[in-house]
């Protein structure tokens, strides 16, 4: 939509220019019959009642500041000027310049903001804020706002009016489009998020109870094998001991002069192995014939951070508790 000339807004023209007659600032809606050429000043009327406020400069300055950002990212074009500015008077200085101003009249200042579009008139390219205007600039302002007066026809003044009032319908009836579609969108959205938390429930609710349904026939499982195993367990052990009892009784007990730690101790020294060498010598075993078997081996790391690893053989000795002779027996294997 393109910007319109000479005001915006709530008329204040009456008040901040004395060079301005009472019927300037007063809308071609409310006069019954217009008589002659005014500025056209639009005011949006609430049933008979018309709002009247001051735009502050103070408010101004805000705007301006928020008018030079979109300007800097390039998002300033004339449709976001009229939302951005909306409620305040401004004049055209030519064709791509405009000024925006309001009046504090407790405080007596007038300030006033300048509007410059680029060549192609679409886009806002530079804003000059003046604060506390100089009386020159203040009666400059009066004579482009009187020369523009001239200029306008009572027609022009309508159509003017008419456009503003068709910009504000529309906005309001876009406005109103847009709320019905997040409404309907909101509830479709929730209808959703409620159908998907059900669903949910019922997925968990149906994985739990099978979970359950596992755990008992896994730990029914469990216990029928624990009790088996038992059960061999105790026959085996019941068997070893028989046999274990019955090779104690063939054999005639050796006389024992050499303890487990003294046979580690001699296949150290045989081996050469320190009590600092990486190597471990334990005891393992009593093989049939009585001799202890001593296990020489390696620990290896094969994971530092959770410490698995391994054992490396290095060798099987076989040591008589009788005379502590040492019979390598690697080959045979343990």
């Amino acid at each position: 939509m393109k910007i319109l000339k000479v005001a915006f807004g709530i008329p204040l023209l009456a008040v901040l220019l004395t060079a301005c007659s009472d019927e300037s600032s007063e809308t071609v809606s409310q006069k019954e019959e217009p008589t002659e050429k005014s500025t056209a000043v639009h005011t949006k009327e609430n049933g008979n009642k018309t709002a009247v406020k001051e735009s502050s400069p103070n408010t101004l300055q805000t705007k301006a500041s928020t008018i030079k950002k979109a300007v800097n990212s390039k998002e300033a074009d004339r449709d976001y000027l009229l939302n951005v500015m909306n409620g305040y008077q401004y004049i055209q200085v030519d064709d791509n310049q405009y000024i925006y101003y309001g009046i504090n009249q407790e405080q007596n200042v007038f300030c006033m903001m300048e509007v410059n579009f680029d060549a192609s008139g679409d886009y806002v390219e530079n804003i000059n804020f003046v604060d506390n205007a100089s009386e020159e600039q203040i009666a400059l302002l009066q004579n482009q706002i009187k020369e523009q007066q001239k200029q306008l026809s009572d027609l022009e003044q309508q159509q003017m009016e008419n456009e503003l009032d068709d910009y504000y319908a529309q906005l309001e009836k876009d406005r109103q489009k847009e709320e019905e579609a997040q409404a309907k969108a909101d509830a479709e959205a929730e209808a959703q998020a409620e159908a998907d938390r059900k669903a949910e429930e019922e997925r968990l609710a149906e994985e739990e109870k099978k979970q359950q349904e596992e755990a008992e026939a896994q730990a029914k499982a469990d216990e029928e094998e624990e009790a088996e195993a038992d059960s061999e367990d105790e026959a085996q052990t019941e068997s070893e001991q028989e046999e274990d009892t019955e090779a104690i009784e063939e054999e005639e007990p050796a006389e024992q002069t050499v303890s487990q730690e003294q046979a580690i101790q001699l296949v150290r020294e045989q081996q050469g192995i320190s009590e600092d060498s990486p190597l471990l010598v334990e005891y393992d075993h009593v093989d049939d014939s009585g001799n202890y078997i001593i296990h020489v081996y390696e620990s290896v790391v094969d994971n530092e951070e959770t410490g698995e690893g391994h054992t490396a053989t290095q060798g099987w000795y076989q040591v008589s508790p009788s005379d502590g002779s040492i019979t390598d027996v690697t080959v045979e294997g343990y």
